[in-house]
């Protein structure tokens, strides 16, 4: 079984469907869990369902990328630990055609989905913050295969999986591993299938398995996180059923 004993954990957008599952995963294997995220509110419900008391929140909103350092070493100093894994939920997916994905909407999708993503991978691997651990990202199977509307989406994704693949290479004398896991269409508990896009309808039923739970994401994350997977870094893995 996975366990997650003495490592300390920071997960962002933990205010999301993903990112709570993962913090809830993550607690009940025996990690010490740092959540985040713009929402504070959302925050203090997930903190809640955190099997243990040995966990902190500290809301922060990741635009502010020159505010990154100083939030990380924030996280080190609640109680002078340094992290040993990193989770990376933050992102928005907003649907827009071309002709509206003006340069200003692709800066701001960009400081979010991935911007954000690399300054703190950057502050993250400093030694003074991590000697040796390993780093998930959220990404997507939008990244290769795009819908129409998803241009921006995509674009920042398939940012994201490019970067892994080098950080990876870099991480490595720091004996830091970096993975990403890109599922293709979620369907959290709260959320009826006859509501979503009829593009996503169709995408879930060409999956042949049926949409992903985020409990699914969540178990991958952890082991992802966890000494099981010692040999694997730089791997973009694809949650997508029978899709091509």
């Amino acid at each position: 079984m996975v366990e997650l004993n003495n490592k300390k954990i920071l997960v962002m957008g933990a205010s999301g469907f993903i990112g709570t599952q993962t913090a809830i995963k993550l607690s009940q294997l025996g990690a010490k869990v740092i959540i985040s995220g713009r929402d504070k509110e959302k925050l203090k419900k997930t903190l809640h369902l955190l099997k243990g008391n040995d966990h902190n929140l500290i809301s922060f909103d990741i635009t502010n990328l020159d505010k990154i350092p100083e939030f990380v070493k924030s996280v080190v100093d609640l109680d002078n630990q340094k992290l040993s894994g990193l989770v990376y939920c933050n992102a928005i997916f907003p649907i827009r055609p071309l002709k509206n994905v003006t340069h200003e909407f692709l800066h701001n999708m960009m400081v979010i989905n991935y911007y954000g993503f690399v300054e703190l991978i950057r502050c993250f691997s400093d030694k003074r913050v991590c000697e040796k651990g390993s780093i998930v990202t959220l990404s997507s199977y939008a990244s290769n295969y795009g819908d129409k509307g998803q241009l921006a989406y995509s674009a920042t994704k398939g940012a994201m999986d490019s970067s892994v693949i080098v950080m990876a290479k870099e991480l490595q004398q720091k004996k830091i591993r970096i993975n990403a896991i890109r599922p293709a269409a979620l369907l959290p508990e709260d959320i009826e299938f006859c509501t979503l896009p009829i593009s996503i309808q169709k995408l879930i039923k060409d999956m042949g398995t049926g949409p992903i739970n985020p409990i699914n994401i969540a178990e991958q994350i952890a082991f992802l996180l966890s000494d099981y997977s010692s040999g694997m870094t730089g791997k973009c893995l694809d949650v997508k059923g029978y899709l091509v």
